[in-house]
């Protein structure tokens, strides 16, 4: 048996990633935030897993998707904006202006 998550929640996110403008259109700028995330954030990696066994009935596990480039051939555009806003702006000044 082997552990399910290891994740360390008070990792901080780096400069870029706090930067990060969930408006850009640009599915480039997406892709290179999702990957950033999914390799540095062992959380966020599991809720893309769990997103996408809901979503789409396959297991993401790392022998099959150890590296982002796998996912992004099948999530859509703005399914990896919804994921990476999931994580990224918490306590970000544009993530408060959207509660509003």
């Amino acid at each position: 048996m082997g552990e399910l998550i290891r994740a360390d929640f008070k990792t901080k996110l780096n400069p870029r990633l706090r930067k990060f403008d969930p408006r850009d259109p640009r599915p480039e700028y997406h892709a290179e935030i999702f990957s950033e995330l999914f390799t540095a954030f062992p959380q966020f990696k599991a809720h893309v897993a769990a997103y996408v066994e809901r979503n789409y009935c396959v297991v993401v596990n790392d022998e099959d998707h150890a590296d982002p480039g796998a996912l992004l051939k099948f999530l859509k555009a703005e399914e990896i904006r919804m994921l990476n806003d999931w994580i990224t702006p918490r306590g970000h000044p544009a993530s408060l202006m959207k509660q509003k």
